[in-house]
């Protein structure tokens, strides 16, 4: 029996067992939002070595989507990344 969860507001159905990614992928979602440097989010490697699918689940901390099993009924949206320190020498 197939469920649903939440990806930026939007149903999402998955399979039991499938991944956060696998079923985005399948849903025909590739871009997972802003990631490191000037990359988007992407499905890439599948094993958690490039940590280029981070999503955010019910608001919390990052995780790979790809090593993640999906849950009915969580709301997934974009990883929200670390605000970048700023350090400044004083002149």
């Amino acid at each position: 029996m197939d469920e649903t969860f939440f990806w930026l507001g939007y149903p999402v159905v998955f399979r039991p067992g499938e991944s956060f990614a696998a079923a985005l992928q399948r849903a025909g979602v590739a871009d997972l939002g802003p990631a490191m440097g000037a990359l988007r989010g992407r499905y890439f490697c599948g094993i958690g070595a490039c940590q280029a699918c981070l999503v955010s689940v019910n608001g919390a901390a990052p995780v790979e989507a790809c090593l993640t099993p999906a849950r009915a009924g969580v709301q997934l949206t974009q990883a929200a990344l670390p605000a970048r320190e700023v350090h400044r020498v004083a002149a």
